[in-house]
């Protein structure tokens, strides 16, 4: 088996970010290496600066790891940032210039033109987009995005019926609201 690429984590104590770690825990091609999180974080181990609220247990291979500072510099050339939208506009492209490859859950970047909005199942052509940017042309850095996650459900059961029978009209109620206030909008239901 060919050696496991080292990636990195933007805000991993947030639930987002636990829910990255808890992805990858194991993961046969990706190997969690570094974790960065708010200034109040920076230097700790990992599992004394996080509140876990997953299920399952804070995985072994990252606990002690220390978080580091959210800046470029020593991060590995694969970020997956869990960052509010605000942050992730500023962080997210400070990685790209750095020649990171930025796969990014915010929302910040969701509507550039340049920036592919992925769910590979369905639109994996898309990812062509990076080739625009100015990020990878200076440095080889991107950002690719996923869309909010009522999005990716939705739009991975309706293609295949778009493409067999086409879709005039669809009417959705999601309880993104609650959803996408991460922890404290769940107690909220």
């Amino acid at each position: 088996m060919a050696e496991r690429l080292r990636v990195g984590i933007l805000g991993a104590t947030g639930t987002v970010g636990q829910r990255f770690i808890q992805l990858l825990d194991g993961h046969p091609f990706f190997e969690v290496a570094w974790l960065a999180a708010s200034d109040r974080s920076t230097g700790r181990r990992y599992e004394e600066a996080v509140r876990w609220k997953l299920d399952t247990p804070i995985p072994t291979a990252v606990s002690s790891l220390p978080l580091s500072p959210a800046m470029p510099e020593n991060a590995p050339s694969i970020i997956f940032a869990a960052l509010d939208t605000d942050i992730a506009r500023e962080l997210e492209p400070q990685f790209a210039v750095a020649g990171c490859a930025v796969i990014s859950n915010s929302s910040a970047f969701r509507m550039q033109a340049d920036v592919p909005l992925v769910i590979p199942e369905v639109n994996a052509a898309h990812l062509a987009l990076i080739e625009q940017q100015s990020w990878r042309k200076q440095s080889g850095g991107y950002i690719v995005t996923n869309p909010n996650c009522s999005a990716i459900g939705l739009v991975l059961a309706l293609k295949p019926l778009a493409d067999r029978f086409g879709l005039e009209s669809i009417f959705v109620s999601t309880m993104q609201a609650v959803s996408g206030a991460g922890y404290p909008g769940v107690p909220s239901l």
